[in-house]
This record gives C-alpha cells, sequence and structure tokens, in this order.
C-alpha cells in the first residue's frame, strides 16, 4: 500500500503541469508554489494531530510538527508578500518557530535523544532523508542553468532551471508529508520507552 501511495503521488504531483499554461504567473507564485505549502502544512497537522496520542513521544511529535511548519511559512512567503502589499518577515517568524522548537528539545532532552537513536526504525524517516537530499543537493544541480546549458545545448531555454527546481521541490514537499505520516503512525503506536 506504501509503495502505491508513493508511486501514485509521485506521478500526481505533475498536475500542475496538466493545467492550462497561464504564463503571466511565475512558478514561485503559480499552482506547484501553493501543493508545496498545502503538503507542508499537512505534514504539520499531521505531526500536532498524533502529538495527542503518541504518549512520551509527544514533545517530538510537537517539534517535528513546529520544523514543517517552519518550513510551511518560508514556502507561503510570496503569497503572503503579494497579499500585504510589502516584504514578509518570514525570517523572524522561521526564527521564532525554530527558538521554540528548541525550548521544546532542551526541556524534553531524554526523549529527543532517545528518539534520534532510533530514528531509522521509524517508517517515515528514509522518506524525510530522500527528501532532504532532493532538496540541499539533487536540486542545486538540477536547478542551475548550468547544468541545462550543458545537457540541452542550443535548445535551453530561461525558464526550464525554474520549473525542475520547482517540480523537484514539489516532490520532496510529497515525500517529506508521506514521511510525517509514517512517522506519526509510527510514534502514536510505540510503547513509551523505558
Amino acid at each position: 500500500m506504501r509503495v502505491l501511495l508513493i508511486a501514485g503521488g509521485s506521478v500526481a504531483i505533475l498536475l500542475p503541469a496538466w493545467l492550462p499554461n497561464r504564463t503571466s504567473v511565475p512558478v514561485e507564485q503559480g499552482t506547484v508554489e501553493l501543493l508545496q505549502a498545502v503538503l507542508l502544512a499537512a505534514a504539520s497537522v499531521v505531526m500536532w494531530g498524533a502529538s495527542s496520542h503518541a504518549g512520551a513521544y509527544r514533545p517530538v511529535c510537537r517539534v517535528l510538527g513546529m520544523l514543517f511548519f517552519a518550513a510551511f511559512v518560508g514556502e507561503i512567503e510570496d503569497f503572503v508578500s503579494e497579499i500585504l502589499g510589502g516584504k514578509f518577515p518570514e525570517a523572524w517568524v522561521i526564527g521564532v518557530i525554530l527558538f521554540v522548537a528548541l525550548i521544546e528539545i532542551l526541556k524534553n532532552r531524554r526523549i529527543m535523544l532517545h528518539f534520534l537513536t532510533i530514528l531509522g526504525n521509524h517508517a517515515g524517516s528514509g522518506l524525510i532523508a530522500a527528501a532532504l537530499l532532493i532538496l540541499y543537493v539533487f536540486n542545486r544541480v538540477i536547478g542551475s542553468a548550468r547544468f541545462w546549458k550543458a545537457a540541452l545545448g542550443d535548445a535551453f531555454a530561461p525558464g526550464i532551471p525554474g520549473i525542475c527546481k520547482s517540480y523537484l521541490e514539489l516532490l520532496a514537499c510529497y515525500l517529506l508529508f508521506i514521511g510525517a505520516l509514517g512517522l506519526s503512525i509510527t510514534l502514536a503506536r510505540r510503547l513509551d520507552p523505558r
């Protein structure tokens, strides 16, 4: 079932490519960016929802929920700036969220350390690791204009790197969402550590 969910979602993230082409909307403010934000918000909600069933792992769920929410705030920056008519201070908001997460980690050091030692046993940790690799390693190469100039030569168009980067980020957000589902299920089912 997990394989079908991952494969089906990976194909479904191409849905915005099938929508009518509106060249007036930049990729950063289009459907792809909105879907990224929705997936990150859903991952945050899933972790917060799992916290009530996680027993001793409740702080872990809260910290992960805050981290996903911080990523969501980073994704909606363009939308909020457009609504406000000015620059949204997302760095400050993310900083506050991460500071609160750090306080939660320090208050619950024992359970957080225990979670880190068993992180590899959780269903979603591999998916989250894959998403982070896509975002911070693979996306740097595929999102660069140099890569596409070398690969396509004269057929290169300036919009290609941005489009590929956005779709890879969407795939990473989907993997983060599925990883959050996996982690929330296993954390809610685990016995309290002794």
